[in-house]
């Protein structure tokens, strides 16, 4: 059985469904925004503030605004993908903008012609917002990782890491064992493994080597056998370090007893990636080591196969390489090929990564809370303010809720698009002074002041802008304003909805 919808009925479903995300999301909004309580079935309730976790954990039981939801969401989550953060702006943009332009098509204005309008209307946006553009100062970085994550702590801690390593992509999040929160900066290249036994460990956290052995096996190792001349150098003394892919359960156990009764430092380790990610950590040990990617199920392995690297750190989760400088330097020129070369925000994002483990290093952040719910939701605000520390290095604004303020001079009350932008453009002060529990007289106060004034939640008073710590990444501004426009352009446009979800019930219980 098929659902097909269409004119006042589907104007009222998608109202719904808009409404209905956005008006749950947009309550996080600003210093004072709420947290919202998930029960998924599929993990333990949890606390966040986080945007894009509440949008994409809200249904419907009705399939009609279910459908309508997983398009408004494609909003916030396509923010989050770009920059990590503005997906709550985002949604209260879009919520306005949505209405405004439901209103003009009841009013008889052509919803092709609005898309189109509201398309250039966004574009003088663009250009009128980078007339703003500032480069953050080494000092600023705090204050951007305080707004974000909504925590001066994280802030502080978040901002240190990263005058550090440089980039978001240097950096680990893991809960803490304990109430602390604490993080550690590892040199050299971070190679995640899994399935390694405790029992190496004895009574230690990390086992160090110096000179070890490097080798990287494709295929699946069947039995030492088959690696035989390079374990006998093991068995003489030599610290030896395999990557494999697949290998027999039996050898795990018949090394790690050579370990544990004779002291012989030969470790198979399987890596955590998979597929491509793995073909390419497997390239950079071999670069970095100077080792011979071999087959162990078609090619013989030999000695010569063997690189080395001067020193290695093992723990439960990774093994970090010590790095070579000349052979640094050869790995960061073919992975900076790779990106010049790369579409997918996925892959730039991992190739990024293995950048990172080589010009800075891997910073780790156990974040610790009294519970792990609290843990939870700490972890987010730390995603949160890495996210934005991250795109802050191509420009900061003045508070994104004053510089939509002040772009929309540019724009023509008379013109549809502009009219329904130059309302929309004020709605994220207001909810953020509403969540403040602020009426509409200090957005006012703001724009009587020609800008120049900007509200301090710290001190309940209007400051000089010059003077303040008020600080947006102009990429997040400017990618929530994209995103809104599009998917609430789109749903404006769309004059049926029809839905198919029935008739594969139907068939899979035949």
């Amino acid at each position: 059985m098929k659902c097909v919808i269409s004119g006042e009925e589907l104007k009222n479903v998608m109202k719904e469904g808009v409404d209905l995300l956005c008006n749950t999301v947009t309550t996080t909004l600003g210093p004072t925004g709420n947290n919202v309580l998930i029960n998924n079935s599929d993990t333990t309730p949890f606390i966040t503030n986080d945007g894009v976790t509440i949008a994409s954990n809200i249904e419907s039981s009705d399939p009609r605004i279910n459908t309508v939801l997983e398009i408004v969401k494609e909003a916030s989550l396509k923010t989050n993908e770009l920059v990590g953060d503005g997906t709550t702006t985002t949604l209260v943009l879009l919520e306005s903008i949505f209405n405004l332009g439901l209103e003009a098509i009841n009013n008889g204005v052509n919803p092709i012609k609005l898309k189109n309008n509201l398309s250039k209307t966004l574009d003088k946006l663009l250009i009128e917002i980078d007339k703003y553009k500032m480069n953050p100062r080494d000092k600023d970085y705090k204050t951007i990782a305080t707004i974000s994550s909504n925590d001066t702590e994280i802030g502080e801690i978040t901002s240190n890491i990263f005058s550090k390593v440089k980039s978001k992509y240097a950096c680990k999040l893991e809960e803490s064992l304990t109430e602390e929160t604490y993080f550690k900066i590892n040199k050299g290249y971070n190679v995640p493994i899994r399935n390694i036994s405790n029992l190496y460990f004895k009574n230690q956290k990390n086992i160090e080597l110096d000179n070890v052995s490097v080798l990287v096996l494709k295929g699946y190792l069947n039995s030492l056998e088959e690696i035989s001349e390079v374990i006998n150098t093991g068995l003489d003394d030599k610290n030896i370090l395999i990557f494999v892919e697949e290998m027999e359960e039996s050898i795990k156990q018949e090394l790690l007893v050579y370990y544990l009764t004779n002291n012989k430092n030969i470790f198979i380790v399987e890596l955590e990636e998979y597929g491509t990610h793995r073909e390419k950590i497997e390239e950079d040990i071999s670069v970095l080591s100077d080792c011979i990617i071999k087959n162990v199920n078609y090619e013989p392995v030999n000695i010569s196969d063997l690189g080395l690297v001067k020193s290695i750190s093992i723990n439960n989760e990774d093994i970090i390489l010590s790095v070579d400088n000349n052979r640094s330097n050869e790995l960061i020129k073919i992975i900076k090929e790779e990106l010049d070369n790369t579409v997918s925000e996925y892959e730039k994002e991992f190739i990024r990564t293995r950048l990172s483990k080589l010009e800075e290093g891997i910073a780790t952040i156990y974040v610790g809370g009294k519970t792990k719910t609290e843990k939870r939701e700490r972890l987010m605000r730390f995603e949160d303010a890495l996210c934005a520390l991250e795109v802050s290095k191509n420009g900061v604004v003045y508070g994104e809720g004053i510089t939509y303020l002040k772009i929309r001079d540019v724009l023509n009350n008379e013109d549809t698009s502009d009219s329904i932008m130059f309302n929309s453009l004020e709605k994220p002060l207001e909810k953020v002074l509403s969540n403040l529990g602020l009426d509409n007289n200090i957005k006012k106060d703001i724009i009587n002041s020609n800008y120049n004034k900007i509200y301090d939640c710290n001190s309940n008073s209007l400051i000089d802008i010059d003077n303040c710590n008020i600080l947006d990444p102009i990429d997040v501004v400017k990618v929530a304003l994209k995103n809104s426009i599009s998917i609430a352009s789109l749903l404006l446009t769309t004059s049926s909805l029809v839905i198919n979800e029935n008739d594969k019930l139907e068939k899979d219980i035949i």
